[in-house]
């Protein structure tokens, strides 16, 4: 029995020595885990340079002038000589006024002219025998200063009457309704044959087109951070020209500059914008009153900035931050802080500096540490190409990244 018991143990024995070898032969066989390969990305070397800046900002286009043209007498509008909503020039006549009220008048003042003048030449002769026959003591002191007193009174007859002359002559020339500026005339507002007067009748609008003033709305922050940077020496306009530039629509720049002239000294508290006007020239009439533009300050150059695309761009729960590629082509994270829009991107105030290298196609694929095969882009990359990338939110990337991240695998 004891015999049989020891068997039996060295058989077992012998099973788990070679179950052991079994096992360890089997280990060697399985595949050790390789390490990932490294992520293909674009990046760019980051240097200081003199960029645009400032985006689009809707706009809107009025009038550098616009008339009211009401009646300066009373009376029947008889005639209007203008076609409703065509351009017509400084001077040119509009309307007419029944003139035959305002003829009579003329005359009745003409009349009485006459009248202040004849009375005025008899007072005149009146005065120059008085003179004479003072000096026979024939006519007391008393009756000269009688006639001097009637001449002078015949004078001022006569300067009243010359008043009363001009007065309706002037009226008379009112019948005849005339455009003060240059402009392109609205509707007409009273029918021939109804009665106008000053107080109560507007008879057309004409709006003056050439040249036309642009309202534009600019964020309160971006107008004050602009005056900041101007009066630090980091940003300047080129030959000191205020200018805006106007987009018609997607890729129709319009050939002119605008000019600034105008910039309000309040921010309006309802939208936290702070406006600025423009007037830019419009020879060919291709802009109208009223018309919506997205406008750009024009050359407006911050000097020596640090620019990244707003691609490359990424925001956590840790802030808003770039990947930079350090030593062994690995990938940092480097948080930074955002100023200005610019035109191929956004401005970075700190957070990276001249001669770092910074991801800026394939940020969605990376996490900080992962070993990367860098690509540098030819030229700097373009605010176009892509938008801000949210992280928290998928780490979808935009479909101009998508297509950006596949040209270097």
């Amino acid at each position: 029995m004891q015999a049989f018991s020891g068997q039996c143990r060295v058989f077992f024995l012998m099973i788990s020595v070679l179950g052991v070898f079994t096992l360890s032969a089997c280990t060697d066989e399985l595949p050790v885990s390789a390490a990932p390969p490294p992520i293909k990305v674009n990046v760019h070397t980051v240097a200081e340079r003199t960029v645009p800046i400032g985006g689009h900002y809707p706009g809107r286009t009025v009038g550098s002038k616009e008339v009211q043209i009401r009646a300066r007498v009373e009376g029947i509008l008889i005639r209007r000589t203008y076609t409703e909503g065509q351009a017509v020039s400084e001077g040119q006549l509009l309307f007419e006024i029944d003139a035959a009220p305002f003829e009579v008048a003329l005359n009745r003042a003409k009349a009485q002219l006459a009248q202040a003048n004849a009375s005025l030449s008899a007072a005149q002769r009146r005065w120059n025998r008085a003179e004479e026959l003072i000096k026979t003591n024939s006519i007391s002191r008393r009756e000269l200063d009688d006639t001097e007193s009637d001449l002078e009174f015949a004078k001022a007859a006569v300067q009243l009457a010359e008043a009363e002359v001009q007065a309706a002559d002037i009226n008379l020339g009112y019948t005849r309704v005339r455009a003060p500026i240059a402009g392109v005339t609205s509707r007409e507002e009273v029918s021939e044959g109804s009665l106008v007067g000053p107080s109560n009748s507007l008879l057309t609008t004409i709006t003056q087109l050439d040249p036309l003033w642009i309202n534009v709305s600019l964020p309160d922050k971006l107008v004050l951070g602009i005056r900041e940077m101007i009066e630090r020496g980091e940003a300047a306009f080129t030959d000191g020209k205020k200018e805006v530039e106007v987009m018609l629509g997607s890729d129709d720049l319009y050939p002119y500059l605008g000019q600034i002239n105008f910039t309000e000294s309040a921010i309006d508290s309802r939208t936290g914008t702070v406006q600025i006007r423009a007037i830019i020239p419009n020879p060919d009439g291709k802009l109208l009153p009223g018309q919506f533009l997205r406008v750009k300050l024009h050359g407006l150059m911050s000097l020596n900035a640090i620019v990244l695309p707003e691609r490359a761009i990424l925001q956590g729960a840790q802030g808003t931050y770039v990947y930079k590629v350090v030593e062994g082509n690995r990938a940092e994270i480097a948080n930074v802080v955002l100023g200005m829009d610019a035109v191929d991107g956004v401005i970075i105030e700190s957070g990276v500096t001249a001669g770092d290298v910074v991801v800026v196609d394939g940020v969605s694929r990376i996490q900080p540490g992962a070993v990367l095969e860098p690509s540098e882009t030819k030229k700097p990359p373009s605010q176009a190409e892509g938008k801000v990338v949210n992280q928290e939110e998928g780490d979808t990337p935009t479909a101009s990244e998508s297509e950006s991240e596949g040209s270097p695998q």
